[in-house]
């Protein structure tokens, strides 16, 4: 009886099949649970305990050639980096590694590190060795336009992009929650803070917040959406200084900027909420680990992610996709239109910042 003496000797089907005196195909469909042929029970047995006595192991990488399929997705990231202290990545890629669990699909990071080229990240994608991808990057991606002309099936999440599928949660009804909320506690000129960088949610969160205060009869010039770099949000400061129509509320695009402006609020002695109520959007973090609980409007990025992951097997699987897509122009800083295959509630977290 051979067995496996090394990690460079593995048993193989063939192996068993001599042990056994079986053919080599008929010990492969049994070790890979093939239907539609006729083995008997022992024989699967049989095969069954001599694999285990003999040390097989599959190979995943044969195995992966024969189905085409390398049981691995991607998620490719815009941000250029993934740090883990980025809870919103980290929350979205904990997810869908959840998530494909139940598919038992492992995730393969990419971005643009190392200084390499949009080229070179694009050959990688394409390289085989994953089924599927996940994209979550802005619509000025250079990557973008050759993804989306890619046989490559391929699902946005959290930002929708163009011509591509995405799930998203509800960014605008979030806004509109938020303003009510603020509204009701008197809030009368509200700010909203966002980055340069056009990401779809954050365009999506300044529509509705214009198009919400306008409904109430606010000025854009008492509720301004003002633009700022990433990780800028104390700029929104020298408003304070203004001796009229200075806000006493900010929305912030989501929970970083938020706590960013607590920090710089606390630096330049302004008093939350009493000088300015700060809200943000997203709901990761825990408020037991934070000094002030945030009012914020949280999104289940766990649902997004297994809501995204389901569309994304049936893409791969060839199956068509029960969801009825929404469609409509990408808000409002392109033309292209954008693809939603889900849309996913959110809901309104009161805290002691507003």
């Amino acid at each position: 009886m051979r067995k496996a003496t090394n990690p460079n000797t593995p048993v193989t089907a063939k192996d068993i099949g001599r042990e056994l005196g079986l053919s080599q195909p008929t010990v492969s469909r049994v070790l890979a649970g093939a239907k539609g042929h006729r083995v008997s029970t022992e024989t699967s047995r049989r095969v069954f305990e001599a694999a285990d006595r003999m040390g097989y192991r599959p190979n995943a990488i044969a195995r992966s050639l024969r189905r085409r399929r390398t049981n691995v997705v991607g998620f490719y990231t815009g941000h250029h980096y993934l740090d883990a202290r980025n809870a919103f990545l980290a929350s979205l890629i904990g997810g869908l590694q959840r998530a494909g669990d139940a598919h038992e699909l492992d995730i393969l990071l990419h971005g643009v590190f190392r200084g390499r080229t949009s080229d070179a990240v694009f050959a990688e994608l394409m390289d085989g060795r994953v089924d599927g991808l996940f994209v979550h990057t802005h619509a000025d991606d250079p990557l973008v336009e050759r993804l989306r002309d890619s046989s490559l099936p391929i699902v946005a999440i959290a930002d929708a992009i163009p011509g591509i599928p995405t799930v998203v949660c509800d960014d605008a009804d979030g806004i509109r929650q938020l303003i009510d909320y603020l509204w009701s506690q008197g809030h009368r000129r509200i700010a909203y803070l966002k980055p340069f960088q056009e990401f779809y949610s954050v365009e999506m969160r300044a529509q509705a917040f214009v198009a919400e205060l306008n409904g109430r009869g606010a000025s854009r010039a008492s509720c301004p959406v003002i633009s700022i770099d990433l990780e800028n949000a104390s700029a929104v400061l020298p408003l304070l200084r203004k001796k009229v129509d200075h806000p006493t509320a900010v929305c912030c695009w989501n929970d970083m900027a938020a706590y960013d402006l607590l920090h710089a609020c606390y630096l330049a002695g302004v008093s939350v909420p009493e000088d300015l109520a700060v809200a943000g959007f997203d709901g990761f973090l825990d408020p037991r680990l934070t000094p002030c609980p945030l009012v914020t409007v949280a999104a289940s990025w766990e649902a997004v992610a297994e809501c995204a992951m389901a569309h994304l097997v049936r893409q791969i699987n060839g199956d068509g996709d029960e969801a009825e897509p929404e469609r409509g122009p990408f808000p409002p800083i392109h033309s292209e239109e954008v693809i939603i295959l889900s849309r996913l509630p959110v809901t309104l977290v009161p805290g002691a910042t507003a």
